[in-house]
């Protein structure tokens, strides 16, 4: 089964940007009664953690749980002017999270409504975006939902039409059609949003070579149910689900090629659990999904690359590689990279803490041990501290850099060259950067539970351009440091992996992986260039 993730699938700017107003307002007024002026966006989940956040929602502006002092969030569909006022009369704050594109369209239809003898609106009747535009047409507006509607309009001579930004594209071009012979002067606003036109325009690619779709949203989401039909219309098999439990019995013996499709009020890490459990039942998929486990789930990566940073610490230090010190740094990362929250983890961390611990008394004696379980002992310690995020990423990557650099060049008494601080410097970014990377992809989960990632915390753009401009100046210095005797030529092994760290940034803002699982695995695995380049200088340069 081959399975295809639409490019354009997940939230959209505007959902995206009022779930982020929403949630800031909620950070900023910890105190404060808040509620959303109907459900943020049709979205279980979403809704689920609003309400564990503590944020309500209100389907009737006069509800008498809001009173005045309390905060109503507008959400992206936007409200009339006349309730939006109302709710202001009665000492509500009103925080307006509507989508530019909608916002747009009210001010289309204001200018639109002094020089028009009448507004078509197209839309869905039932839409609460209809209900916004049609409060700011203030009675010039006409609601036109159907073919046979746009047949029964009243002739005008000036005619104006805009459409609801998530409407159906091609029945737009056949109402407008219809609407044409209706007036003597017509000004078409073309106000379906662009994101609404991919996201159609792409079901209907997808079905030339799909056989089967499915089509991840709320049941009530109005543009999720659009893109069933028109994958349906295609007849293409068609599974809408909520959640990826709901495809825990799905047969899919009869599944050659599956397209992913989602609405714009779906959240990424919905579709990518949807994703794992698509290709954890199919059964062709097995070898697969274990090696993906292993390489996104696994501290494996990451200890692989501690022990090529300890290869590349001897060779800055003008040393021969000692395996014995190299397997304790191995062991010694496998049980410090990841957190201990699970069971598994506590296993996991006892036996590559005793393995690396052995290994240190033989090859070092108490001293070794004594440095090894001080060093081991310290990510149990961080878990047991209370710590913001960002802290926790920060004290993550000076445990990473003690186990990588300062314990096997302690173990081997070896001098400290100067060197190594350009090392710890690649190091650093190397970490912080697959940080920021996974928690880009991770923002939006990572917004709505309240997390706030080293990546939320300095914002998608600061924390892109920090990284881009921080692999340029580090790129550049590893590349003169052998000419100017600061590292050997081993320093230039580190390159690819700068490199392929701001691929990353490249993979991310184009969306080329949407499964979370490969997006982490190609992260992770950047780590094992630097053990790769250090077996290679082993037999090429030593």
């Amino acid at each position: 089964m081959k399975i295809t993730i639409a490019r354009h699938a997940g939230f959209c700017f505007g959902v995206r940007r009022a779930i982020d107003i929403t949630f800031k307002v909620r950070q900023k007024n910890p105190g404060k009664r808040l509620f959303t002026v109907g459900p943020i966006i049709h979205n279980p989940q979403v809704i689920e953690a609003l309400t564990r956040r503590g944020i309500g929602i209100i389907n009737d502006i006069l509800d008498p749980r809001l009173g005045a002092g309390d905060i109503a969030i507008i959400r992206a569909h936007g409200i009339s002017p006349e309730k939006k006022a109302l709710l202001k009369e009665r000492g509500v704050k009103v925080i307006d999270a509507t989508c530019p594109m909608v916002l747009k369209v009210h001010a289309i239809i204001k200018k639109a409504a002094k020089v028009s003898d009448a507004i078509a609106i197209i839309g869905d009747k039932d839409h609460p975006e209809m209900e916004a535009h049609l409060g700011v047409a203030a009675g010039r507006g006409r609601l036109i939902q159907t073919l046979a509607d746009a047949q029964a309009f009243a002739p005008v001579k000036r005619l104006a039409v805009v459409a609801q930004t998530t409407f159906d594209v091609g029945l737009f071009k056949e109402i407008l059609s219809v609407l044409r012979e209706k007036a003597e002067v017509i000004d078409v606003y073309d106000t379906i949003c662009r994101s609404t036109v991919d996201r159609q325009k792409e079901v209907e690619d997808l079905a030339k070579d799909h056989d089967t779709f499915i089509v991840i949203g709320g049941r009530n989401s109005g543009n999720t149910k659009r893109l069933s039909e028109i994958a349906a219309n295609q007849k293409r098999h068609v599974y809408k689900v909520e959640s990826g439990e709901q495809l825990s019995n799905l047969d899919t013996s009869d599944m050659h090629r599956v397209a992913i499709i989602a609405g714009a009020s779906t959240p990424q890490w919905v579709i990518e659990e949807c994703i794992d459990k698509l290709r954890s039942i199919d059964a062709h998929a097995g070898l697969q999904n274990t090696l993906l486990d292993i390489v996104a789930r696994s501290p494996l990566c990451p200890a692989l690359g501690s022990m090529g940073v300890a290869m590349a610490a001897f060779v800055f230090c003008s040393q021969g590689y000692n395996w014995n010190v190299l397997l304790a740094t191995f062991f010694l990362a496998f049980a410090s990279v990841n957190p201990m929250v699970t069971v598994r983890q506590f296993v996991n961390w006892s036996i590559a803490t005793g393995l690396s611990l052995a290994l240190g008394l033989i090859g070092s004696g108490l001293y070794g041990g004594l440095l090894i379980i001080g060093v081991a002992l310290l990510r149990p310690l961080m878990n047991t501290i209370r710590m913001s995020d960002v802290i926790k990423s920060i004290a993550s990557l000076v445990i990473f850099l003690l186990v990588s650099i300062i314990v096997p060049l302690g173990l081997t008494h070896a001098r400290i060259a100067p060197g190594v601080i350009l090392l710890a410097a690649f190091v650093a970014l190397q970490y912080l950067g697959s940080e920021i990377l996974i928690g880009l992809k991770n923002s939006e989960r990572d917004a709505i539970i309240g997390r706030m990632s080293l990546a939320r915390y300095l914002s998608e753009s600061r924390g892109v351009l920090l990284m881009e401009y921080a692999i340029m100046g580090l790129a550049l210095i590893l590349f003169l440091s052998f000419p100017l005797k600061i590292a050997p030529a081993l320093a230039y092994g580190l390159l690819p992996a700068l490199f392929f760290l701001a691929k990353g940034i490249d993979i991310y803002n184009d969306r080329l992986i949407f499964d979370n699982r490969l997006y982490v695995a190609y992260v992770k695995s950047l780590w094992l260039i630097v053990p790769f380049m250090g077996i290679l200088w082993r037999f090429t340069m030593m």
